[in-house]
């Protein structure tokens, strides 16, 4: 790098501070805000967002009316809400019919949560084969509305605020808002395995410079038959094969990440989906792996290519990076991600 290339990285690896993602952290300069976070815990999706006591309540009222007023395509399906479950002041568990196309025998249990001015929302879908209707299924079909319904609130109680900046250092999953506790061999009440099914994935972008961007997945439930390298020699001559000008392999090769026994990263410039020269940077740990405690993960960067997730996309004509304040950035913040104290 240049000395204008190192300010350039300066400028974002001295704002750097240590962030959660799921069981484990990295450290994020500031400038890259978070743009999306999901998580799914054996299925359920999990999300939270501040908001009052009074908010919560009138999104309960909404909920309940716009589900009140929802008609099954069937009428045999009817009512499409099927009952509010009233755990306590602060837990609502809504049972719903999953879709207006399916029967009813399909469901969508919907928990919600209020705690430390934050609403908490639980996801997941569950079968219900009470009704004489489905007496016939019941040979080839078995319900399990009752033991989602014990998962649903299990998650529930053991979901919690967390500012922005916060680290625990206790079991369990932080994502966006929140921190669901739990040891990573805690078995899930009601869940369908005994074994923790986890996805946590979050997006980074830099308002200034939304080309440059940073996307993270923890996933346990994935697994591959080979690593980041066998693959990219098979992606590699593909690109080669359509001639394109821009492209070649900056780095590729194995990385040393604290406590992750095996990494390996690609680095590339390519032409970008802006139709631009820009720089593309995978690395992935844990390939074969695919467990709780080792579970699969996938960082991708890009430079000169907008995030997935946005929609408004204006027309650049150049990367707002250098190839080398791209491999510093990407650098300063892979090297730092490791597995959160006491997070397991």
């Amino acid at each position: 790098m240049n000395d204008q290339e190192r300010q350039t990285v300066e400028a974002y690896t001295d704002t750097q501070a240590p962030i959660c993602i799921g069981r484990f952290q990295v450290d994020m300069p500031s400038q890259l805000k978070l743009s999306f976070s999901s998580l799914t815990v054996n299925d359920a999706k999990i999300s939270a967002k501040p908001n009052s006591r009074q908010m919560f309540e009138r999104l309960i009222d909404k909920r309940k009316a716009e589900l009140e007023a929802m008609q099954p395509v069937d009428a045999g399906d009817q009512p499409f809400l099927k009952r509010i479950i009233q755990v306590s002041d602060d837990m609502v568990i809504i049972d719903r019919n999953e879709s207006p196309h399916m029967p009813d025998a399909a469901r969508l249990l919907e928990g919600y949560k209020f705690e430390g001015l934050t609403v908490f929302r639980v996801e997941l879908t569950a079968t219900d084969l009470s009704e004489g209707k489905y007496e016939q299924m019941r040979s080839s079909l078995k319900s399990n509305k009752p033991e989602r319904l014990k998962q649903v609130e299990y998650l529930l109680n053991h979901l919690s605020p967390r500012q922005a900046g916060e680290v625990p250092e206790r079991p369990g999953l932080c994502f966006e808002h929140g921190f669901l506790a739990g040891g990573a061999d805690q078995a899930i009440p009601g869940a369908a395995v005994p074994t923790r099914k986890e996805t946590v994935a979050m997006i980074f972008v830099d308002p200034a410079h939304r080309d440059v961007n940073i996307h993270m997945n923890v996933n346990s439930t994935v697994t591959t038959e080979n690593t980041l390298l066998d693959r990219m020699g098979e992606a590699e001559a593909a690109m080669q094969a359509k001639g394109d000008d821009h492209f070649s392999v900056l780095r590729r090769g194995k990385v040393d990440l604290t406590d992750i026994a095996q990494a390996e990263e690609w680095l590339a410039t390519v032409t970008t989906d802006a139709d631009i020269r820009g720089d593309y940077f995978t690395l992935e740990a844990n390939s074969e792996r695919g467990s709780v405690r080792e579970p699969r993960i996938s960082m991708t960067f890009n430079n000169g290519d907008y995030s997935i997730n946005e929609d408004d996309r204006p027309k650049i004509d150049k990367a707002s990076l250098t190839d080398a304040e791209a491999v510093g950035l990407w650098d300063a913040i892979t090297r730092t991600f490791k597995p959160r104290p006491g997070a397991f």
